[in-house]
């Protein structure tokens, strides 16, 4: 589809609205934006230099974050605004990606709509069961009409990426959003979504502004955190009920007693065997992925996160039998890949690396967090971990907003109690560590 060709209007108001780009709302906001601030575009974040370094806000917005997640198949965009006087500093940045059927379903929120997970379905009243079924051939017939979807995000992080700069007031998310649904219009996206918005913010001024404009609120993940404020991993042990304690004692015994020791290694020694270890890893969980992919992730890090990515592996008699790569950065850290061999599900590698021995590196060096994202919640909750909601927005056309609003409200009331019956640290987790 064109810029200029027909397509389905979208519910709400403000920009991008109507079927045609050229005399729509959207243009004509952004050409008098235009008159008054400076608006860059680029498709690779190295094009956009220190401007937008300025404007990060987590180590999910850098410029190595994001050149780390780029793909040479992968369409993506960058916009930085620039400011409403000569030489102003930037006041705002927009990352977004278009997402079609086959998207990850974590920032792919058609998807997340007309196929909830099935961990939610325990979670859903019969009532809410009889909505989703009631409006499942109508939603699933529509879907290829809704693709693709201009997904506002950052890659990896379960973040937005709508950046502002912290001393700019709030007409700036008004300035964004219409550079959104502008671009969705130029890319002939029917339907827009901001994903994963924390929830201070979204019952801040950036949840209002999408409501206002029609955006479709659900809960679609949690984030999880962990903080760290012991002395000793043996502390943290000490804060746990007595049957975790011993639960997770036991772990790491029968990881000792299977002849498993943790090492840091240099980043220079990171390469093709872990690259086959995180393959074998992200296969387990349905992603399609190869060697070459994973090599390829691993050069990037290498690149662009020279000072900051770190790898702990388990090893047995010299042998690379695990290992998680984290990024540490002011005062957290971050794991960004893993790699388990198979059959060491029994010796519990995976929490001995990812838990107790990202913990006792954390302690040792007074870190005060880690981050695990979301996902596998049980076992986060279980382990200390505290929880942040993150409400994803998205824009539908007018016609078929009657049919997404009530799965919207159901989808979001089953993921919250979802969320709610584990047994979380006090507190929601930290939004996300400063860069």
């Amino acid at each position: 589809m064109s810029a200029s060709t027909a397509r389905p209007r979208l519910s709400g108001t403000a920009c991008g609205s109507t079927t045609s780009l050229a005399d729509s709302p959207a243009a004509s906001r952004r050409r008098a934006h235009t008159m008054t601030a400076t608006t860059r575009h680029a498709i690779r974040i190295a094009d956009l230099g220190d401007d937008w370094t300025r404007l990060a806000d987590s180590l999910y917005a850098l410029p190595a974050w994001l050149a780390t997640a780029e793909r040479p198949e992968v369409d993506r965009h960058y916009l930085v605004f620039d400011g409403h006087s000569e030489g102003a500093e930037p006041t705002g940045g927009l990352v977004a990606y278009p997402t079609g059927p086959d998207g990850w379903v974590f920032n792919n929120p058609l998807a997340l709509l007309s196929q909830p997970q099935p961990s939610l379905v325990p979670h859903l009243t019969a009532d809410e069961r009889q909505v989703l079924e009631g409006a499942r051939p109508q939603l699933s017939e529509a879907l290829a009409e809704l693709y693709p979807t201009l997904v506002s995000v950052l890659p990896g992080g379960y973040l937005p990426g709508l950046l502002r700069d912290r001393t700019a007031g709030p007409e700036v998310i008004d300035e964004l959003l219409c550079a959104l649904e502008d671009l969705a219009d130029r890319q002939g996206a029917p339907s827009v979504a901001v994903m994963h918005v924390p929830e201070a913010e979204a019952a801040g001024d950036l949840g209002q502004a999408l409501l206002a404009r029609g955006y479709l609120p659900f809960a679609a993940v949690g984030d999880c955190a962990l903080r760290t404020p012991w002395q000793s991993l043996d502390g943290y042990l000490a804060d746990l009920h007595t049957d975790r304690r011993r639960k997770y004692r036991s772990e790491m015994r029968a990881f000792a007693r299977a002849g498993m020791e943790l090492r840091e290694i240099p980043l220079a020694e990171f390469g093709e065997a872990h690259a086959s270890l995180h393959t074998l890893h992200m296969k387990r969980y349905g992603h399609e992925t190869d060697d070459a992919a994973s090599m390829r992730l691993i050069e990037s890090i290498k690149k662009h996160f020279p000072d900051s990515a770190r790898v702990l592996q388990a090893e047995r008699d010299g042998q690379l039998c695990g290992f998680v790569l984290f990024y540490a950065v002011s005062g957290a850290y971050h794991p960004k890949m893993i790699g388990i061999a198979e059959g060491e599900k029994k010796t519990f590698t995976y929490f001995n690396l990812c838990y107790y021995g990202l913990i006792q590196l954390a302690v040792e060096e007074s870190v005060r967090e880690i981050f695990y994202g979301p996902e596998a919640y049980a076992a986060k909750a279980l382990r200390g971990c505290a929880l942040d909601v993150r409400v994803s927005y998205l824009r539908v056309p007018d016609s078929v907003r009657d049919l997404a609003a009530p799965v919207a409200t159901v989808l979001d009331a089953a993921r919250r109690r979802e969320l709610a019956s584990y047994p979380w640290a006090a507190g929601p987790a930290s939004v996300t560590a400063q860069p």
